[in-house]
């Protein structure tokens, strides 16, 4: 049986660091930015023909997307906001299918899914454990802002569309704070994979 376990937390929370250290630990993850990623930096005929259908046009420049522009049009309209996302969540779902058909087939014991808006978009029901990655909203507002093309009317709005930390952290299985030394969120994660497997 392969165990699910589901990786979330806010906005710069320090799930890109933790991933990347993951994989580099030979783990299995599906990475939802990087899907997202090559959505934006390699746009299929499909994607560019659906922006312009939900009025997102103008974000297109000679076929490259300016996502700046997206960022500021869907955080200053729902609608929008919300058709992009179910493209994007669309894509991402394809990919996870894909993954996890390969590694159930592979019988790997564990795998990780990274997904930020984890329990937004009722996700944890996939899952058989959830892992919240938390910083205090301070130091995380502190992180998110260094971002290019980030400001803090944007980082304010992405905030409102996430449940509070609270609220994760009653609907997670585990918790690591990610606030002080990333070596040692990386061994607290790995300290729970260990428990995990115990319990199976």
């Amino acid at each position: 049986m392969t165990i699910i376990v589901g990786l979330t937390g806010g906005i710069a929370s320090g799930k890109t660091t933790i991933v990347k250290l993951l994989k580099k630990n030979k783990l299995a993850v599906q990475d939802s930015d990087l899907v997202v990623k090559r959505i934006y930096s390699k746009p299929k005929t499909k994607f560019i023909t659906y922006l312009k259908k939900i009025n997102l046009g103008k974000s297109l420049k000679r076929k490259k997307i300016d996502k700046k522009i997206i960022r500021e049009e869907i955080f200053n309209n729902s609608k929008k906001r919300k058709n992009l996302e179910k493209y994007i969540h669309k894509e991402i779902k394809k990919d996870r299918d894909i993954f996890l058909q390969k590694q159930k087939q592979k019988k790997t014991r564990l795998v990780f899914l990274d997904i930020p808006l984890l329990f937004e978009n009722k996700l944890e029901k996939i899952c058989d454990y959830v892992i919240l990655l938390y910083a205090p909203l301070k130091l995380r507002k502190k992180r998110a802002i260094k971002r290019r093309g980030m400001n803090k009317e944007i980082l304010e709005k992405i905030i409102k569309t996430q449940l509070t930390d609270k609220t994760k952290r009653n609907k997670s299985d585990f918790v690591v704070n990610t606030s002080k030394n990333i070596n040692r969120s990386l061994n607290n994660v790995l300290n729970i994979i260990d428990l995990i497997k115990e319990n199976q």
